[in-house]
């Protein structure tokens, strides 16, 4: 394809992203001052300026390579902050829950016009990022996904099983702020997964949640990638369909990329964990600095 890139794919798996730049990064489409190399932007919060210019800190535009087109469908890209930054913690905590408000405001806009909204974060180059600064992607779907649509029959066919996994061993409990937690789940759908959804069992999010989403994800992915070794991972949003069954809790799973999916996980879907939960939630609690680890 002929997307852009400006991540090395022969960077070593632990070899780390690189710091935020000083200032705009010549050829990078989403720094400042290279908005006329992204579509006009659907959505932007805002200091000064008019519309596809400087003066904005969160920026949403069309993808401009996307899956999906309208009328079918829709994939937007959020530009998680102004500044170069290849790590989403290395925003500030402002930064943080500003991107997350965007992720937010881009996702309601988009579920209004679709069937089904998919929002997710790639890290890295080995997480499938093409470009260094960091972004996030949402896509509108005319039908569920398979897995969507597995995932959501999950919820609905007993007890939630987010409120059971939260009701169980609070050792495997990594952070909590403002009414969300993160944790390592009992068993996880691949090595090094750490959720975070509310305690309080929701199906969609608002806006003071995504906030709050925004600032523990900067938490718990520093802590990853220090506990683990690598600054590749992926992120993203699992939550009921607008006029779905409350049953579904929503919640967002962060994935460090510590290994290659190969024949066994791609052709049988098994998976095998190298990190007990409980261990492993213990060294992120020490990574970020807390036995309780609360905000």
């Amino acid at each position: 394809m002929d997307r852009p890139h400006d991540v090395p794919d022969t960077r070593p798996r632990t070899a780390g992203l690189p710091p935020p730049a000083d200032g705009p990064v010549p050829g990078c489409p989403f720094c400042p001052g290279a908005e006329d190399q992204t579509p006009p932007e659907r959505w932007a919060l805002r200091d000064a300026g008019p519309a596809d210019g400087p003066g904005w800190r969160v920026r949403a535009v069309p993808n401009r390579y996307p899956v999906i087109v309208p009328p079918e469908g829709a994939h937007e890209v959020v530009i998680n902050c102004d500044r170069h930054v290849a790590a989403f913690w290395d925003l500030t905590h402002e930064e943080a829950s500003w991107a997350a408000r965007g992720w937010w405001e881009r996702e309601r806009a988009v579920a209004e016009q679709t069937h089904r909204t998919f929002l997710f974060l790639n890290q890295g180059a080995q997480a499938g990022a093409s470009l260094q600064h960091t972004h996030t992607q949402l896509v509108g779907l005319p039908v569920d996904p398979p897995r969507l649509a597995a995932r959501e029959a999950a919820f609905t066919a007993g007890p939630c099983p987010l409120c059971a996994d939260l009701a169980g061993d609070d050792a495997r409990v990594v952070a909590e702020e403002d009414g969300l937690v993160a944790w390592c789940p009992e068993i996880p759908p691949l090595t090094a997964v750490v959720r975070i959804a509310p305690r309080t069992h929701a199906p969609r999010w608002d806006r003071a949640g995504a906030e709050a989403l925004g600032r523990l994800i900067r938490r718990v992915t520093r802590a990853a990638a220090q506990v683990v070794g690598t600054d590749a991972a992926n992120l993203w949003l699992h939550q009921g369909r607008a006029g779905g069954p409350d049953a579904v809790h929503w919640h967002m799973e962060a994935i460090p990329r510590i290994g290659t999916l190969a024949g066994l996980e791609l052709g049988a879907g098994v998976y095998g964990l190298v990190l007990d939960p409980t261990a492993y939630a213990a060294r992120l609690r020490a990574a970020i600095g807390g036995t309780a680890a609360r905000a």
